[in-house]
């Protein structure tokens, strides 16, 4: 697997699901990176085929 360093945004419809690079339809892993402006944490989804990182704009308070 290689490590993508770009993260995507991304607009989720009805299902966010498949990676938009490889075609990898059956889910994503999960990855939390801090926001520099907040005590919040971005939710990063990461393909586990090519290492395509997406953001669909969700944020977590830990």
């Amino acid at each position: 697997m290689e490590k993508s360093d770009e993260i995507k945004k991304i607009k989720v419809e009805e299902e966010f699901r498949k990676c938009t690079v490889c075609g990898f339809n059956r889910g994503f892993h999960a990855s939390f990176l801090k926001d520099d402006d907040s005590s919040k944490y971005r939710v990063i989804y990461i393909c586990p085929e090519c290492g395509s990182r997406y953001d669909v704009g969700l944020k977590v308070e830990l």
